[in-house]
């Protein structure tokens, strides 16, 4: 059987007051794409000797995977208005694996890849909470919107939601003010592949002591393809 596992290679030659941006933006993407059905890995590499330069690779379960990856609206998005970042247009290869399947290491079921036993994604949401608050206590910006879907929307004020780019630019500005957050779960509701918790919450802001305060927030989880859980809505005011 022909190995359908398929990958791709691509040069971001960003414009050079663009390149912080860019770089954030790709680093997003990757973090979307992890979480996508059928993706098997997404990174994104800063030439080093050419920090304008992005290298980013991927490795998808099939043809049809990486098909729709491409077709996800934030891949349109960037692609129809990749220009405002670009200093020259972008070059990207597809790739298939070749050799035979008992050449490479494949997932028993490509499509669908399995979790490992000892994966750090938790089977009950409501342990999701401690994995938040552990990326928060680790000023970690990747370990932050690792626990985020795809699309995902956090809202910083009432009635005002981020997502993707400029959500992560918001945290990592906030980690900046070296907040200290706990919180505690105090109800959890799962019907399917959907979670809700309440949270109770409270937070230290040293240097900005307008910001220090306790609330009872509302987050949204989604179950994805792979079994892991993932917040879709994350809302300290509890009501979007």
């Amino acid at each position: 059987m022909q190995n359908e596992i398929q990958s791709a290679v691509g040069f971001a030659h960003a414009k050079p007051e663009k390149a912080e941006e860019l770089g954030a933006l790709l680093v997003s993407f990757a973090e979307r794409s992890r979480a996508e059905r059928g993706c098997l890995g997404s990174w994104i590499n800063q030439d080093a000797e050419d920090p304008n330069l992005f290298v980013f690779y991927e490795i998808w379960a099939t043809r049809e995977d990486l098909a729709a990856h491409l077709a996800q609206p934030y891949m349109e998005e960037f692609l129809a208005g990749r220009d405002a970042y670009l200093a020259k247009e972008l070059e990207v290869r597809q790739l298939h694996l070749t050799g035979t399947p008992g050449q490479a290491a494949e997932p028993a079921d490509a499509a669908e890849p399995t979790v490992p036993a000892d994966s750090a994604d938790l089977a009950d949401p409501a342990e999701m909470n401690q994995r938040y608050l552990d990326a928060y206590a680790a000023r970690d910006v990747d370990a932050i919107m690792a626990v985020y879907a795809p699309g995902a929307a956090a809202v910083w004020e009432p009635g005002k939601a981020v997502s993707g780019a400029e959500h992560r630019a918001a945290v990592a500005e906030f980690l900046k003010l070296e907040p200290q957050l706990s919180a505690k779960v105090a109800e959890s509701y799962i019907v399917g592949d959907t979670a809700a918790l309440v949270v109770d919450w409270s937070i230290e802001v040293p240097s900005k002591p307008e910001m220090t305060g306790t609330g009872r927030g509302l987050d949204v989880l989604k179950k994805n393809a792979r079994g892991e859980w993932r917040y879709v809505i994350t809302n300290p005011f509890g009501s979007l």
